[in-house]
């Protein structure tokens, strides 16, 4: 796989749900970060919150901090389904020397997963200690590095096999979180491609691929067969739409001339802490109901 792996360090369902949204011809699901929406309440009421808006889903970070099960009971009672939440977060999968402790924590992760209904589990290619600190990655060359990420996630596709769970490479910002080795969508694409397994999909988020490359449109257009989830949120910020940089409504156009048909979270702090704001730009660019 050595030779393989070296071309893509750098290249280019399960609950219940309510009626969809249409975004062009395509049904796309609409969910939304309560990690940082409704930050002042607790989880369970987080998802009262995002139901009453109108969202067919929610998105977790790590799930053992969000009261999990309150939160499959809460999404029952609502109507609602459990989007995703971390896959990994202590282990690192570019790390060859952590490949049992990585395996070990997605079984973990996904029991629950398919104990709550959730639709995805979110990969890192390194662990992230408390306060958003990356593990650094062992001093082995780029390409042995990214073979062991094609290695562990092969392994773990063979775990998710069956069970309606997906697991979802997240690329993340260097500019924030330095020495993560995922620093680009092009490269999670690449190595979906590389392991060419259903269970495995990757993110596009509008934060961080602006914050380390930008060139969004072609980005997302490149990684249309391995995308699972759309994160949008603004820069600067981490915003919610109007309150930045990126012009959301064209990716959208892009994705629905593509007859794309998955996820879009909203994965957004409100500009000035009010979530009715946050909700507010969501509507007027993708309404809600």
């Amino acid at each position: 796989m050595s030779a393989v792996v070296a071309g893509v360090v750098r290249v280019v369902a399960q609950a219940p749900l309510p009626a969809s949204s249409r975004q062009g011809s395509a049904v796309v699901l609409k969910s939304v970060s309560i990690q940082l929406m409704w930050a002042d309440l607790p989880f369970p009421e987080r998802v009262a919150k995002a139901a009453a808006a109108g969202f067919d889903l929610v998105d977790l970070w790590d799930q053992r901090n969000s009261d999990i099960h309150a939160v499959h009971d809460a999404c029952r009672a609502h109507g609602i389904g459990i989007n995703g939440f971390f896959a990994t977060r202590d282990t690192s999968l570019c790390d060859p020397g952590s490949r049992t402790a990585v395996l070990d924590e997605i079984k973990a992760n996904l029991e629950v997963a398919v104990a709550v209904g959730a639709r995805q589990m979110h990969c890192f290619s390194n662990a992230i200690r408390p306060g958003g600190i990356v593990a650094v990655a062992p001093p082995l060359a780029p390409e042995a590095l990214m073979e062991s990420c094609a290695e562990a996630l092969s392994a773990a596709a063979d775990l998710v096999a069956g069970t309606g769970v997906q697991l979802v490479l997240e690329h993340l910002n260097t500019v924030f979180l330095p020495g993560y080795l995922w620093d680009d969508v092009n490269v999670t694409a690449g190595l979906a491609r590389l392991i060419n397994r259903p269970e495995i999909g990757v993110v596009f988020d509008t934060y961080h691929q602006q914050l380390t490359y930008g060139r969004l449109t072609d980005s997302l257009v490149a990684c249309l067969p391995q995308l699972a989830r759309v994160d949008l949120a603004e820069v600067p910020g981490r915003f919610e739409p109007g309150q930045g940089e990126i012009d959301m409504a064209y990716l959208l156009r892009i994705l629905a001339e593509h007859g794309w048909d998955k996820t879009v979270t909203f994965e957004t702090t409100p500009s000035d802490g009010n979530p009715e704001t946050a909700l507010a730009a969501i509507n007027k660019l993708m309404p809600l109901r």
